[in-house]
């Protein structure tokens, strides 16, 4: 019996797409670690969990499968400032895909451009060009999520500060320390006091204190100007201690605070706007005195 190459590569060929096929359809093994953190009763993520969205693009669905596959490990995803602006790994992923696939694609822009101008070039310095800006671009969605993370945090603080008012209010209309607390939530709007609904909802159905919930969120997102208050009403309800007072300091504080970082920001523009307005005037200056000073020079 001859057996011919063309037979050979087809029977293995058939072999492996069989076995892809039947790793395919076989349940996957659970991951441990993530079976932990879900038996873990005092997490409160467990108890709230959030609606999960449909993809909406080709690019997140591809960074969720190559998350499913490999992890957020090799890639060290922002996850703190992912959580606080609402958005999934899948589609921070699929924006650094994106990036990565614009750079990997300019070069060819440019042989395009160059081929059409009637002129070659080397087939190795795009392709490592397309390489070296893939991996450039890709970084350029975490440096976006880093400045808007710190936007956002930073109107976190400005809620806060006016969180702290009311529950000022609310303690001196002899509100108890956990009915302030939710009842100053409930007042606001915004996406601010959205998440503080929520951590204190979470808190109520997880069976600890509300004050342990904000504490939680604080330091799951990164702020820890939430974190001083409750402290300060834990105090209160596990100690019965009066804390309108220190709330008030600790609210004059934070827009002390506030407004220091706001004139710090205010004058670092200021600086910025030197140099340009400078050099404006330096072009200007050059450009009216420059013929007259030609004129003398030429009499």
């Amino acid at each position: 019996m001859i057996v011919s190459a063309p037979a050979i590569v087809s029977g293995a060929a058939c072999g492996i797409g069989a076995v892809i096929a039947a790793t395919g359809l076989m349940r996957p093994r659970a991951d441990l670690g993530d079976l932990l953190r879900r038996m873990d009763a005092g997490r409160l993520e467990n108890l709230e969990p959030r609606a999960v969205r449909a993809p909406n693009s080709v690019l997140e669905r591809i960074g969720g499968r190559l998350l499913a596959q490999v992890g957020e490990g090799p890639f060290r995803l922002p996850q703190q400032e992912l959580d606080l602006l609402g958005r999934t790994p899948a589609q921070h992923m699929g924006r650094k895909l994106g990036y990565a696939l614009i750079g990997l694609l300019l070069p060819c822009f440019t042989v395009a451009s160059v081929a059409l101008a009637g002129s070659s070039m080397p087939f190795a310095l795009p392709a490592l060009a397309g390489v070296a800006l893939a991996v450039l671009f890709s970084f350029l969605p975490d440096i976006q999520v880093r400045e808007e993370a710190a936007a956002a945090r930073r109107e976190f603080r400005f809620a806060i500060a006016s969180y702290l008012e009311l529950v000022c209010l609310e303690r001196a209309a002899d509100a108890g320390p956990s009915e302030a607390l939710r009842k100053a939530a409930d007042i606001g709007e915004g996406w601010v006091f959205s998440r503080l609904r929520d951590a204190l909802t979470r808190a109520e159905l997880a069976g600890i204190p509300p004050w342990e919930g904000l504490k939680q969120l604080s330091e799951e997102l990164g702020v820890p100007e939430l974190g001083a208050p409750a402290d300060i009403m834990a105090l209160a309800g596990e100690e019965g201690a009066a804390v309108y007072s220190t709330l008030q300091a600790q609210a004059r504080s934070l827009r002390g605070v506030l407004l220091t970082d706001a004139q710090a920001e205010a004058n670092a523009a200021s600086e910025k706007m030197i140099v340009p307005v400078t050099a404006l005037v330096i072009i200007m200056s050059i450009w009216i005195g420059y013929p007259a000073i030609a004129r003398i020079m030429a009499a």
